[in-house]
């Protein structure tokens, strides 16, 4: 078991301060979006190992079944395969989607013969699913909401184009979107949206594309948000993004676990490339309500489970629990920690961390405030128990 320090993103889309004040150092002035905990080839944590600092994907890579496991190591190829992130939200993030296992890896073969200055979708061969633990209230757009509610917005906005997009809908969204990011969102279905939703009641699909658009004046991508499902998460709510779902996150902190991949494909809110036929081909575009993951609470623990086999994650407040022997990421968010395993342990305050290998065995956690341990699914907790 190693104590470890995140890799930072300073996205522009990031708060200043809340992921400064959670790790304990000084804001900048500028966004700090993401921080990292896992070991992601291209930003992955440092381990305290002995005092010098090792990325934790090499310090992995060195002794993947003694980190991983036998059957884990060979599965993910030697790699640990969850990312623990915080996400602090100041601005919406793109309406993107991420591909399926098959999908990831074909894509990333077709891709590695092209042009070294052409735009990648496909970084790795591996699949992305994600789910999000509310901290603060969020607001997250995910899965295509009912056509007939977005008819009727459409309908509201009064213009020729909006008439046009709403003729394009049939039983899903697939002709809407790629009118919409092809033309069909014109000027003046864009200004109609804006105008509308800003007297439209908060949280309502039209005040939150509204609000995006404002963010990315001229973005027909705001049309692709109008879409989707508005979903508002309370601390604790979760919510899973498997492959081919739209989502986009728009406001709040929270904490993701996910595959170790970045494969993305947008579909607008973002100055980055936007492939429509790609998209559509990763996209579920008939209407879905959004995916929850199967909470289970024993006292101060609760744990997330996904149809992933990539992750988990346990949350215990004001309590203890102990997480059987696999790879495992555990991070103090609110008060301070003691967490152990069978041959080491460290006491953590708010902000800090620790990696620990399947050969660590048992990780035991006991503490004051708020603890997260990403981990496999197959290393359920167990001993949930308050702390007095």
């Amino acid at each position: 078991m190693h104590r470890i320090t995140p890799a930072l993103r300073d996205y522009a889309w990031g708060t200043t301060d809340d992921i400064p004040r959670l790790l304990g150092i000084d804001p900048t002035g500028g966004p700090v979006a993401e921080a990292w905990w896992g070991g992601h080839r291209d930003a992955p944590s440092l381990a305290n190992v002995g005092g010098d600092l090792i990325g934790l994907d090499s310090l992995i890579a060195a002794d993947r079944d003694s980190w991983l496991g036998t059957d884990a190591a060979s599965r993910w190829d030697g790699r640990l395969p969850f990312l623990l992130k915080v996400l602090a939200i100041a601005r919406p993030l793109s309406i993107q989607v991420h591909p399926d296992l098959e999908q990831a890896r074909a894509g990333f073969e077709r891709e590695r013969t092209r042009d070294s200055d052409a735009p990648r979708d496909f970084h790795d061969a591996w699949h992305k699913p994600e789910m999000v633990v509310a901290l603060t209230p969020m607001t997250v757009l995910a899965g295509v909401r009912p056509i007939d509610d977005l008819r009727a917005d459409l309908d509201a906005l009064g213009t020729a184009g909006a008439a046009r997009l709403a003729a394009a809908l049939s039983g899903d969204v697939s002709d809407f979107i790629s009118l919409a990011l092809t033309g069909g969102g014109d000027e003046e279905t864009l200004a109609a949206l804006a105008a509308r939703g800003r007297s439209a009641p908060a949280g309502s699909s039209l005040r939150v594309s509204a609000d995006a658009l404002g963010e990315f004046p001229g973005d027909a991508g705001a049309l692709v948000a109008l879409a989707l499902n508005v979903v508002q998460l309370r601390p604790g709510d979760a919510a899973y993004t498997g492959a081919g779902v739209l989502h986009s996150y728009q406001s709040g902190v929270g904490i993701e676990v996910m595959a170790n991949s970045d494969n993305v494909v947008r579909a607008g809110l973002t100055p980055k490339h936007v492939d429509v036929p790609l998209l559509l081909e990763l996209a579920s575009t008939s209407p879905a309500p959004v995916a929850r993951p199967q909470v289970m609470q024993d006292g101060p623990v609760t744990t997330y489970l996904t149809q992933s086999d990539e992750f988990a994650l346990t949350v215990v407040s004001d309590g203890r629990v102990e997480i059987p022997a696999g790879p495992r990421v555990a991070l103090v968010v609110e008060g301070e920690a003691s967490i152990s395993c069978d041959d080491a342990s460290e006491r953590l305050a708010c902000g800090q961390a620790v990696v620990a290998g399947h050969s660590d065995g048992t990780m035991r956690v006991s503490g004051h405030g708020m603890t997260v341990i990403a981990h496999l699914p197959q290393s359920s907790p167990r001993l949930g128990a308050a702390v007095s």
